[in-house]
């Protein structure tokens, strides 16, 4: 693991015993029941819940899905930059216990057998694959060369806000091909997470970009109706203010702000490379265009263009989240919007499922105004209700 300014490894151990003569090809998954099973702190007490790889007895074809939370408890934002693994392995022979050193060659033979699958999310929803391999690619001895454990690439390092997480879903198989030399091993496996400090940079680089500064200079939030959804995007470092010290909460959301405003809810990190769009991307937000693009959140229109400056309407923001939020239809159902005929019938599914999944209400008049733009306060709201941060918006008529 790399060292920086801070760095914690957080360890979730398990207990793995192999009998090769028990053969058992059905994957069993842990329940979760909306909650994670194993909570990870960045500062303190370690960890809490289960054991991570579910432990017992394991044999060829075997699989355990399970889920983490990474908590940031510490008083600055954290990267997430390496993952890493770390084995103590034994071999029972009768009644006698031999401890396999990494030397040994069923050291590599039991690591590359398990292979593991690790997805990131929020709210147990599961959006990017950051590891697909085997323990194996993870392995991690202090003082080992051999063994250093995975770095992210670029691409997937992520952070976590101050008082936030992030959630991990990990999904461990044994190769139905796993040979009779592992029979009678006992592994104790920890999860490590190397984390560092990655405290927030209060700075300006472009006159157009949107910049953080303390909450109470914001002077046109106080009183607003949306203002504690606001205050909470804020703090969790979603939103940020304009050069002008406001965050004009009445104004149109145009398409650049909004893919900005969506790779930050879902911890994107800004992506470099092909531009996918033929039009000019501002220099503030064409990172994160192309991380939301890539993701699938946006498509942009006919003739590969994005118009970054347009106002986002309500039909085209509703369709984004949905996509981004992974909302899908329960029942097929007819909408009782006054104006449902003026939906596009590229939007009519994704606000089906919208309307289903309590993310929209509609106008007091019932109508949805699918045409009309999108404010930026009504964006983060709908954004608030989504990461569950304000109960008392989920009935809002917005």
């Amino acid at each position: 693991m790399n060292n920086s300014r801070m760095r914690y490894a957080v360890a979730v151990c398990a207990t793995i015993s192999i009998l090769i003569f028990v053969f058992n090809s059905n994957t069993i998954l842990l329940a979760t029941n909306g909650n994670p099973d194993v909570i990870l702190n960045v500062f303190g007490q370690g960890s809490t819940g289960k054991a991570i790889f579910g432990g017992g007895i394991w044999a060829p074809g075997g699989s355990k899905t399970g889920t983490m939370r990474i908590l940031n408890n510490y008083g600055e934002r954290v990267r997430v930059e390496n993952f890493g693994i770390k084995i103590d392995l034994e071999k029972a022979d009768g009644l006698v216990s031999e401890k396999i050193s990494p030397e040994n060659s069923l050291y590599d033979i039991f690591a590359k057998n398990m292979k593991l699958t690790i997805k990131k999310g929020r709210f147990l929803v599961f959006t990017e694959t950051l590891f697909n391999g085997s323990f194996y690619d993870l392995l991690y001895i202090e003082g080992n060369e051999r063994y250093r454990g995975y770095g992210l690439p670029d691409s997937l390092k992520f952070n976590i806000p101050k008082n936030d997480y992030t959630d991990l879903e990990y999904s461990v198989h044994m190769d139905e091909n796993a040979g009779n030399d592992m029979q009678g091993l006992k592994a104790t496996v920890a999860f490590l997470v190397n984390i560092n400090e990655n405290p927030v940079i209060r700075e300006r680089e472009d006159e157009e970009e949107l910049v953080e500064e303390p909450i109470e200079q914001y002077p046109d939030i106080g009183g607003h109706w949306a203002q504690d959804c606001i205050t909470a995007l804020l703090q969790h470092e979603i939103i940020r203010g304009y050069p002008d010290g406001t965050i004009k909460p009445d104004n149109f959301i145009t398409r650049a702000e909004a893919a900005v405003l969506m790779a930050r809810a879902l911890n994107l990190d800004e992506q470099q490379g092909d531009i996918p769009y033929q039009d000019t991307l501002p220099a503030w937000a064409k990172g994160y265009i192309i991380s939301a693009t890539k993701k699938g959140i946006f498509k942009g229109y006919p003739g590969n263009v994005f118009k970054p400056q347009n106002n986002i309407t309500r039909e085209e923001m509703i369709t984004v989240l949905v996509r981004a939020f992974e909302k899908n239809i329960q029942k097929d159902e007819e909408l009782s919007f006054k104006d449902k005929d003026q939906i596009g019938p590229w939007a009519l599914e994704p606000i089906k499922a919208a309307v289903q999944n309590q993310i929209i209400t509609g106008y007091s008049d019932n109508k949805l105004r699918p045409k009309d733009s999108i404010t930026r306060a009504e964006t983060f709201t709908i954004i608030c209700k989504l990461l569950g941060y304000h109960q008392q918006h989920i009935n809002t008529d917005r």
